[in-house]
Protein backbone atom coordinates (compact mmCIF):
# COMPACT_ATOMS: atom_id res chain seq x y z
CA UNK A 1 0.00 0.00 0.00
CA UNK A 2 0.97 3.80 -0.92
CA UNK A 3 0.41 6.16 1.46
CA UNK A 4 -1.19 9.39 -0.37
CA UNK A 5 1.22 12.15 0.76
CA UNK A 6 -1.30 14.95 -0.03
CA UNK A 7 -3.18 14.29 3.08
CA UNK A 8 -0.56 15.21 4.83
CA UNK A 9 -0.91 18.55 6.43
CA UNK A 10 2.34 21.04 5.36
CA UNK A 11 3.48 23.28 8.00
CA UNK A 12 5.58 26.58 6.95
CA UNK A 13 9.51 26.05 8.15
CA UNK A 14 9.02 28.98 10.04
CA UNK A 15 6.05 27.57 12.59
CA UNK A 16 8.03 25.78 14.84
CA UNK A 17 9.86 29.07 15.31
CA UNK A 18 7.09 31.06 15.78
CA UNK A 19 6.38 30.76 19.06
CA UNK A 20 9.89 30.91 20.68
CA UNK A 21 10.37 34.13 18.36
CA UNK A 22 7.52 36.24 19.46
CA UNK A 23 8.13 35.25 23.44
CA UNK A 24 11.61 36.78 23.19
CA UNK A 25 10.58 40.02 21.13
CA UNK A 26 7.83 39.96 24.31
CA UNK A 27 10.88 39.57 26.78
CA UNK A 28 12.89 42.02 24.85
CA UNK A 29 10.32 44.76 24.94
CA UNK A 30 9.33 44.07 29.16
CA UNK A 31 12.92 44.48 29.94
CA UNK A 32 13.49 47.80 27.71
CA UNK A 33 10.12 49.04 29.74
CA UNK A 34 12.24 48.44 33.16
CA UNK A 35 15.21 49.53 32.33
CA UNK A 36 13.72 52.86 31.52
CA UNK A 37 11.84 52.80 34.62
CA UNK A 38 14.72 52.59 36.15
CA UNK A 39 16.39 55.05 34.06
CA UNK A 40 13.97 57.43 34.79
CA UNK A 41 15.56 61.08 36.40
CA UNK A 42 12.25 63.15 38.42
CA UNK A 43 14.08 66.57 39.29
CA UNK A 44 11.25 68.30 41.39
CA UNK A 45 12.32 72.14 41.54
CA UNK A 46 10.95 74.86 43.96
CA UNK A 47 11.72 78.70 44.79
CA UNK A 48 12.72 79.32 47.65
CA UNK A 49 9.38 79.53 50.18
CA UNK A 50 7.88 82.97 51.43
CA UNK A 51 10.47 85.33 52.86
CA UNK A 52 10.40 88.19 55.55
CA UNK A 53 11.56 91.80 53.94
CA UNK A 54 13.20 93.97 56.20
CA UNK A 55 14.97 97.50 55.92
CA UNK A 56 18.03 95.53 56.32
CA UNK A 57 17.08 93.43 53.55
CA UNK A 58 16.08 90.02 53.61
CA UNK A 59 15.41 88.35 57.34
CA UNK A 60 15.13 84.84 56.29
CA UNK A 61 11.47 82.75 56.25
CA UNK A 62 8.50 84.18 56.81
CA UNK A 63 5.73 82.33 58.88
CA UNK A 64 3.75 81.43 55.71
CA UNK A 65 6.72 80.52 54.28
CA UNK A 66 7.87 78.29 57.12
CA UNK A 67 4.53 76.09 56.84
CA UNK A 68 5.28 76.23 53.16
CA UNK A 69 8.85 74.53 53.54
CA UNK A 70 7.28 71.81 55.67
CA UNK A 71 4.73 71.23 53.78
CA UNK A 72 6.90 70.73 51.05
CA UNK A 73 9.28 68.22 53.22
CA UNK A 74 5.37 66.50 54.03
CA UNK A 75 5.30 66.25 50.63
CA UNK A 76 8.18 64.83 49.45
CA UNK A 77 8.80 62.53 52.93
CA UNK A 78 8.67 59.66 51.10
CA UNK A 79 9.42 60.12 47.60
CA UNK A 80 13.24 58.51 47.61
CA UNK A 81 14.90 61.76 47.08
CA UNK A 82 18.75 61.03 46.50
CA UNK A 83 20.12 64.39 46.24
CA UNK A 84 19.09 68.18 47.79
CA UNK A 85 20.81 71.04 45.43
CA UNK A 86 20.36 74.35 47.30
CA UNK A 87 21.99 77.62 45.77
CA UNK A 88 24.19 79.62 48.09
CA UNK A 89 21.29 82.29 49.40
CA UNK A 90 20.01 81.95 53.00
CA UNK A 91 16.33 81.02 52.00
CA UNK A 92 16.90 78.28 49.84
CA UNK A 93 18.80 76.58 52.23
CA UNK A 94 15.89 77.24 55.06
CA UNK A 95 13.41 75.94 52.18
CA UNK A 96 15.35 72.85 52.04
CA UNK A 97 15.78 72.38 55.57
CA UNK A 98 12.86 70.46 56.57
CA UNK A 99 13.18 68.07 53.73
CA UNK A 100 16.49 67.08 54.30
CA UNK A 101 15.60 66.40 57.64
CA UNK A 102 12.74 64.14 57.09
CA UNK A 103 14.32 62.45 54.32
CA UNK A 104 17.76 62.28 55.70
CA UNK A 105 19.32 63.75 52.42
CA UNK A 106 22.20 66.01 53.00
CA UNK A 107 22.02 69.79 51.34
CA UNK A 108 24.78 70.07 48.36
CA UNK A 109 25.06 74.11 48.16
CA UNK A 110 26.21 75.42 44.89
CA UNK A 111 26.72 78.76 43.83
CA UNK A 112 23.90 81.00 42.56
CA UNK A 113 25.60 81.81 39.36
CA UNK A 114 26.82 78.26 38.21
CA UNK A 115 23.76 77.22 36.48
CA UNK A 116 25.61 75.62 33.92
CA UNK A 117 27.44 73.13 36.33
CA UNK A 118 24.25 72.53 38.04
CA UNK A 119 22.21 71.70 35.04
CA UNK A 120 25.14 69.45 33.74
CA UNK A 121 25.08 67.39 37.09
CA UNK A 122 21.65 67.32 36.76
CA UNK A 123 21.20 66.43 33.12
CA UNK A 124 23.69 63.46 33.78
CA UNK A 125 22.28 61.28 36.52
CA UNK A 126 19.84 58.79 35.55
CA UNK A 127 17.14 57.03 38.17
CA UNK A 128 17.48 59.52 40.94
CA UNK A 129 14.91 61.84 42.68
CA UNK A 130 16.16 65.10 42.93
CA UNK A 131 15.02 68.33 44.60
CA UNK A 132 16.67 71.78 43.67
CA UNK A 133 15.47 74.82 45.11
CA UNK A 134 16.52 78.06 43.75
CA UNK A 135 15.52 81.75 42.97
CA UNK A 136 12.52 82.90 40.56
CA UNK A 137 15.60 84.34 38.69
CA UNK A 138 17.30 80.71 38.20
CA UNK A 139 14.42 78.58 38.09
CA UNK A 140 13.16 79.54 35.12
CA UNK A 141 16.68 79.27 33.02
CA UNK A 142 17.27 75.66 34.68
CA UNK A 143 13.75 74.14 33.94
CA UNK A 144 13.96 75.27 30.42
CA UNK A 145 17.63 73.80 29.87
CA UNK A 146 16.34 70.74 31.52
CA UNK A 147 12.82 70.61 29.83
CA UNK A 148 13.12 72.85 26.66
CA UNK A 149 10.37 74.53 28.13
CA UNK A 150 9.87 78.72 29.72
CA UNK A 151 8.36 79.05 32.63
CA UNK A 152 7.70 82.80 34.51
CA UNK A 153 7.67 83.08 37.81
CA UNK A 154 6.28 85.92 39.03
CA UNK A 155 7.74 87.95 41.58
CA UNK A 156 5.45 87.01 44.36
CA UNK A 157 4.60 83.33 43.38
CA UNK A 158 6.56 80.93 46.18
CA UNK A 159 3.66 78.23 45.50
CA UNK A 160 5.16 76.53 42.15
CA UNK A 161 6.41 73.20 41.83
CA UNK A 162 8.26 72.11 38.56
CA UNK A 163 8.38 68.36 38.16
CA UNK A 164 10.63 67.43 35.12
CA UNK A 165 10.94 63.74 34.28
CA UNK A 166 13.37 62.67 31.77
CA UNK A 167 14.28 58.82 30.73
CA UNK A 168 16.99 57.44 27.71
CA UNK A 169 14.33 56.42 25.52
CA UNK A 170 11.75 59.38 26.17
CA UNK A 171 12.20 63.79 25.96
CA UNK A 172 11.92 65.48 28.76
CA UNK A 173 8.53 66.42 29.70
CA UNK A 174 7.67 69.58 32.57
CA UNK A 175 4.58 69.14 34.91
CA UNK A 176 3.89 72.05 36.70
CA UNK A 177 1.59 72.06 40.08
CA UNK A 178 1.00 74.27 43.31
CA UNK A 179 1.70 73.39 47.00
CA UNK A 180 1.86 74.76 50.36
CA UNK A 181 -1.66 76.25 50.43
Amino acid sequence: MKKDHRKLRRRPLFAPLLAPLLGGVIVVMLLGVLWTAQSQTTVILVRHADIRETAQGTAGLSDTGVYRAKALAGWLETSDLSRIYVSDYGPTRETAAPTAEVTGVAMIEIPADDLGGLVKTVGGLRGETVLVVGQAETLPRIIEALAGEKVVIEENDYSGLYIVTDSVLTRARLLEMRYGG
